[in-house]
């Protein structure tokens, strides 16, 4: 057999200054699409519909956290009750002792079960009613009056420590 007849024959290379030929001739394996086109002719190829380029969308850069708004508005709003309160202590006096909570201690009465919609003060006075005496009474005679004394109240393992100054007298669990 002979290896001409096996291979393609080149393309034609049209002479220098001879007309180019029809870039749409078919070759003989041509597919039925390429055939197709061949046959529409010379001229633009068929328009598939404008083209556009499409962006990502960019992600929107988060503001600063001083310029962001606050999640709650700080002003009165209504019949709502206004939960934070002063930075005073809340006092009460049993026996001669001067009972202390600071605004942390009241703060901290929140993290009790049944403090919701309550404010700090609410919480501090009903903690006062329930469990002064029994305050007063873990102090016993370790401490004479008139004393003032600090309630440190820790909601999570539902003790308070009494202190006088910078000393724990008394650790009570309520």
């Amino acid at each position: 057999m002979n290896d001409e007849s096996k291979s393609d024959p080149a393309p034609p290379v049209p002479e220098a200054g001879a007309p180019a030929s029809d870039s749409r001739e078919v070759s003989a394996s041509a597919t039925p699409a390429q055939e197709a086109v061949a046959a529409a002719g010379p001229g633009p190829p068929p328009a598939a519909g404008p083209v556009r380029e499409v962006e990502p969308p960019r992600p929107v850069p988060e503001p600063p956290r001083s310029a962001r708004p606050d999640p709650a508005p700080k002003g009165p709003s209504g019949a709502r009750p206004q939960l934070a309160e002063s930075q005073e202590p809340l006092y009460r006096e049993v026996a001669g002792f001067r009972l202390r909570l600071d605004p942390a201690d009241l703060a901290r009465l929140r993290e009790l079960p049944g403090s919701r919609g309550r404010t700090d003060r609410e919480l501090g006075e009903e903690f006062f009613a329930r469990q002064a005496d029994r305050l007063v009474e873990s102090l016993g005679g370790d401490l004479e009056p008139p004393a003032e004394v600090r309630v440190v109240v820790d909601p999570y393992s539902r003790q308070a420590f009494l202190a006088v100054e910078k000393t724990i007298r008394s650790i009570l669990s309520f």
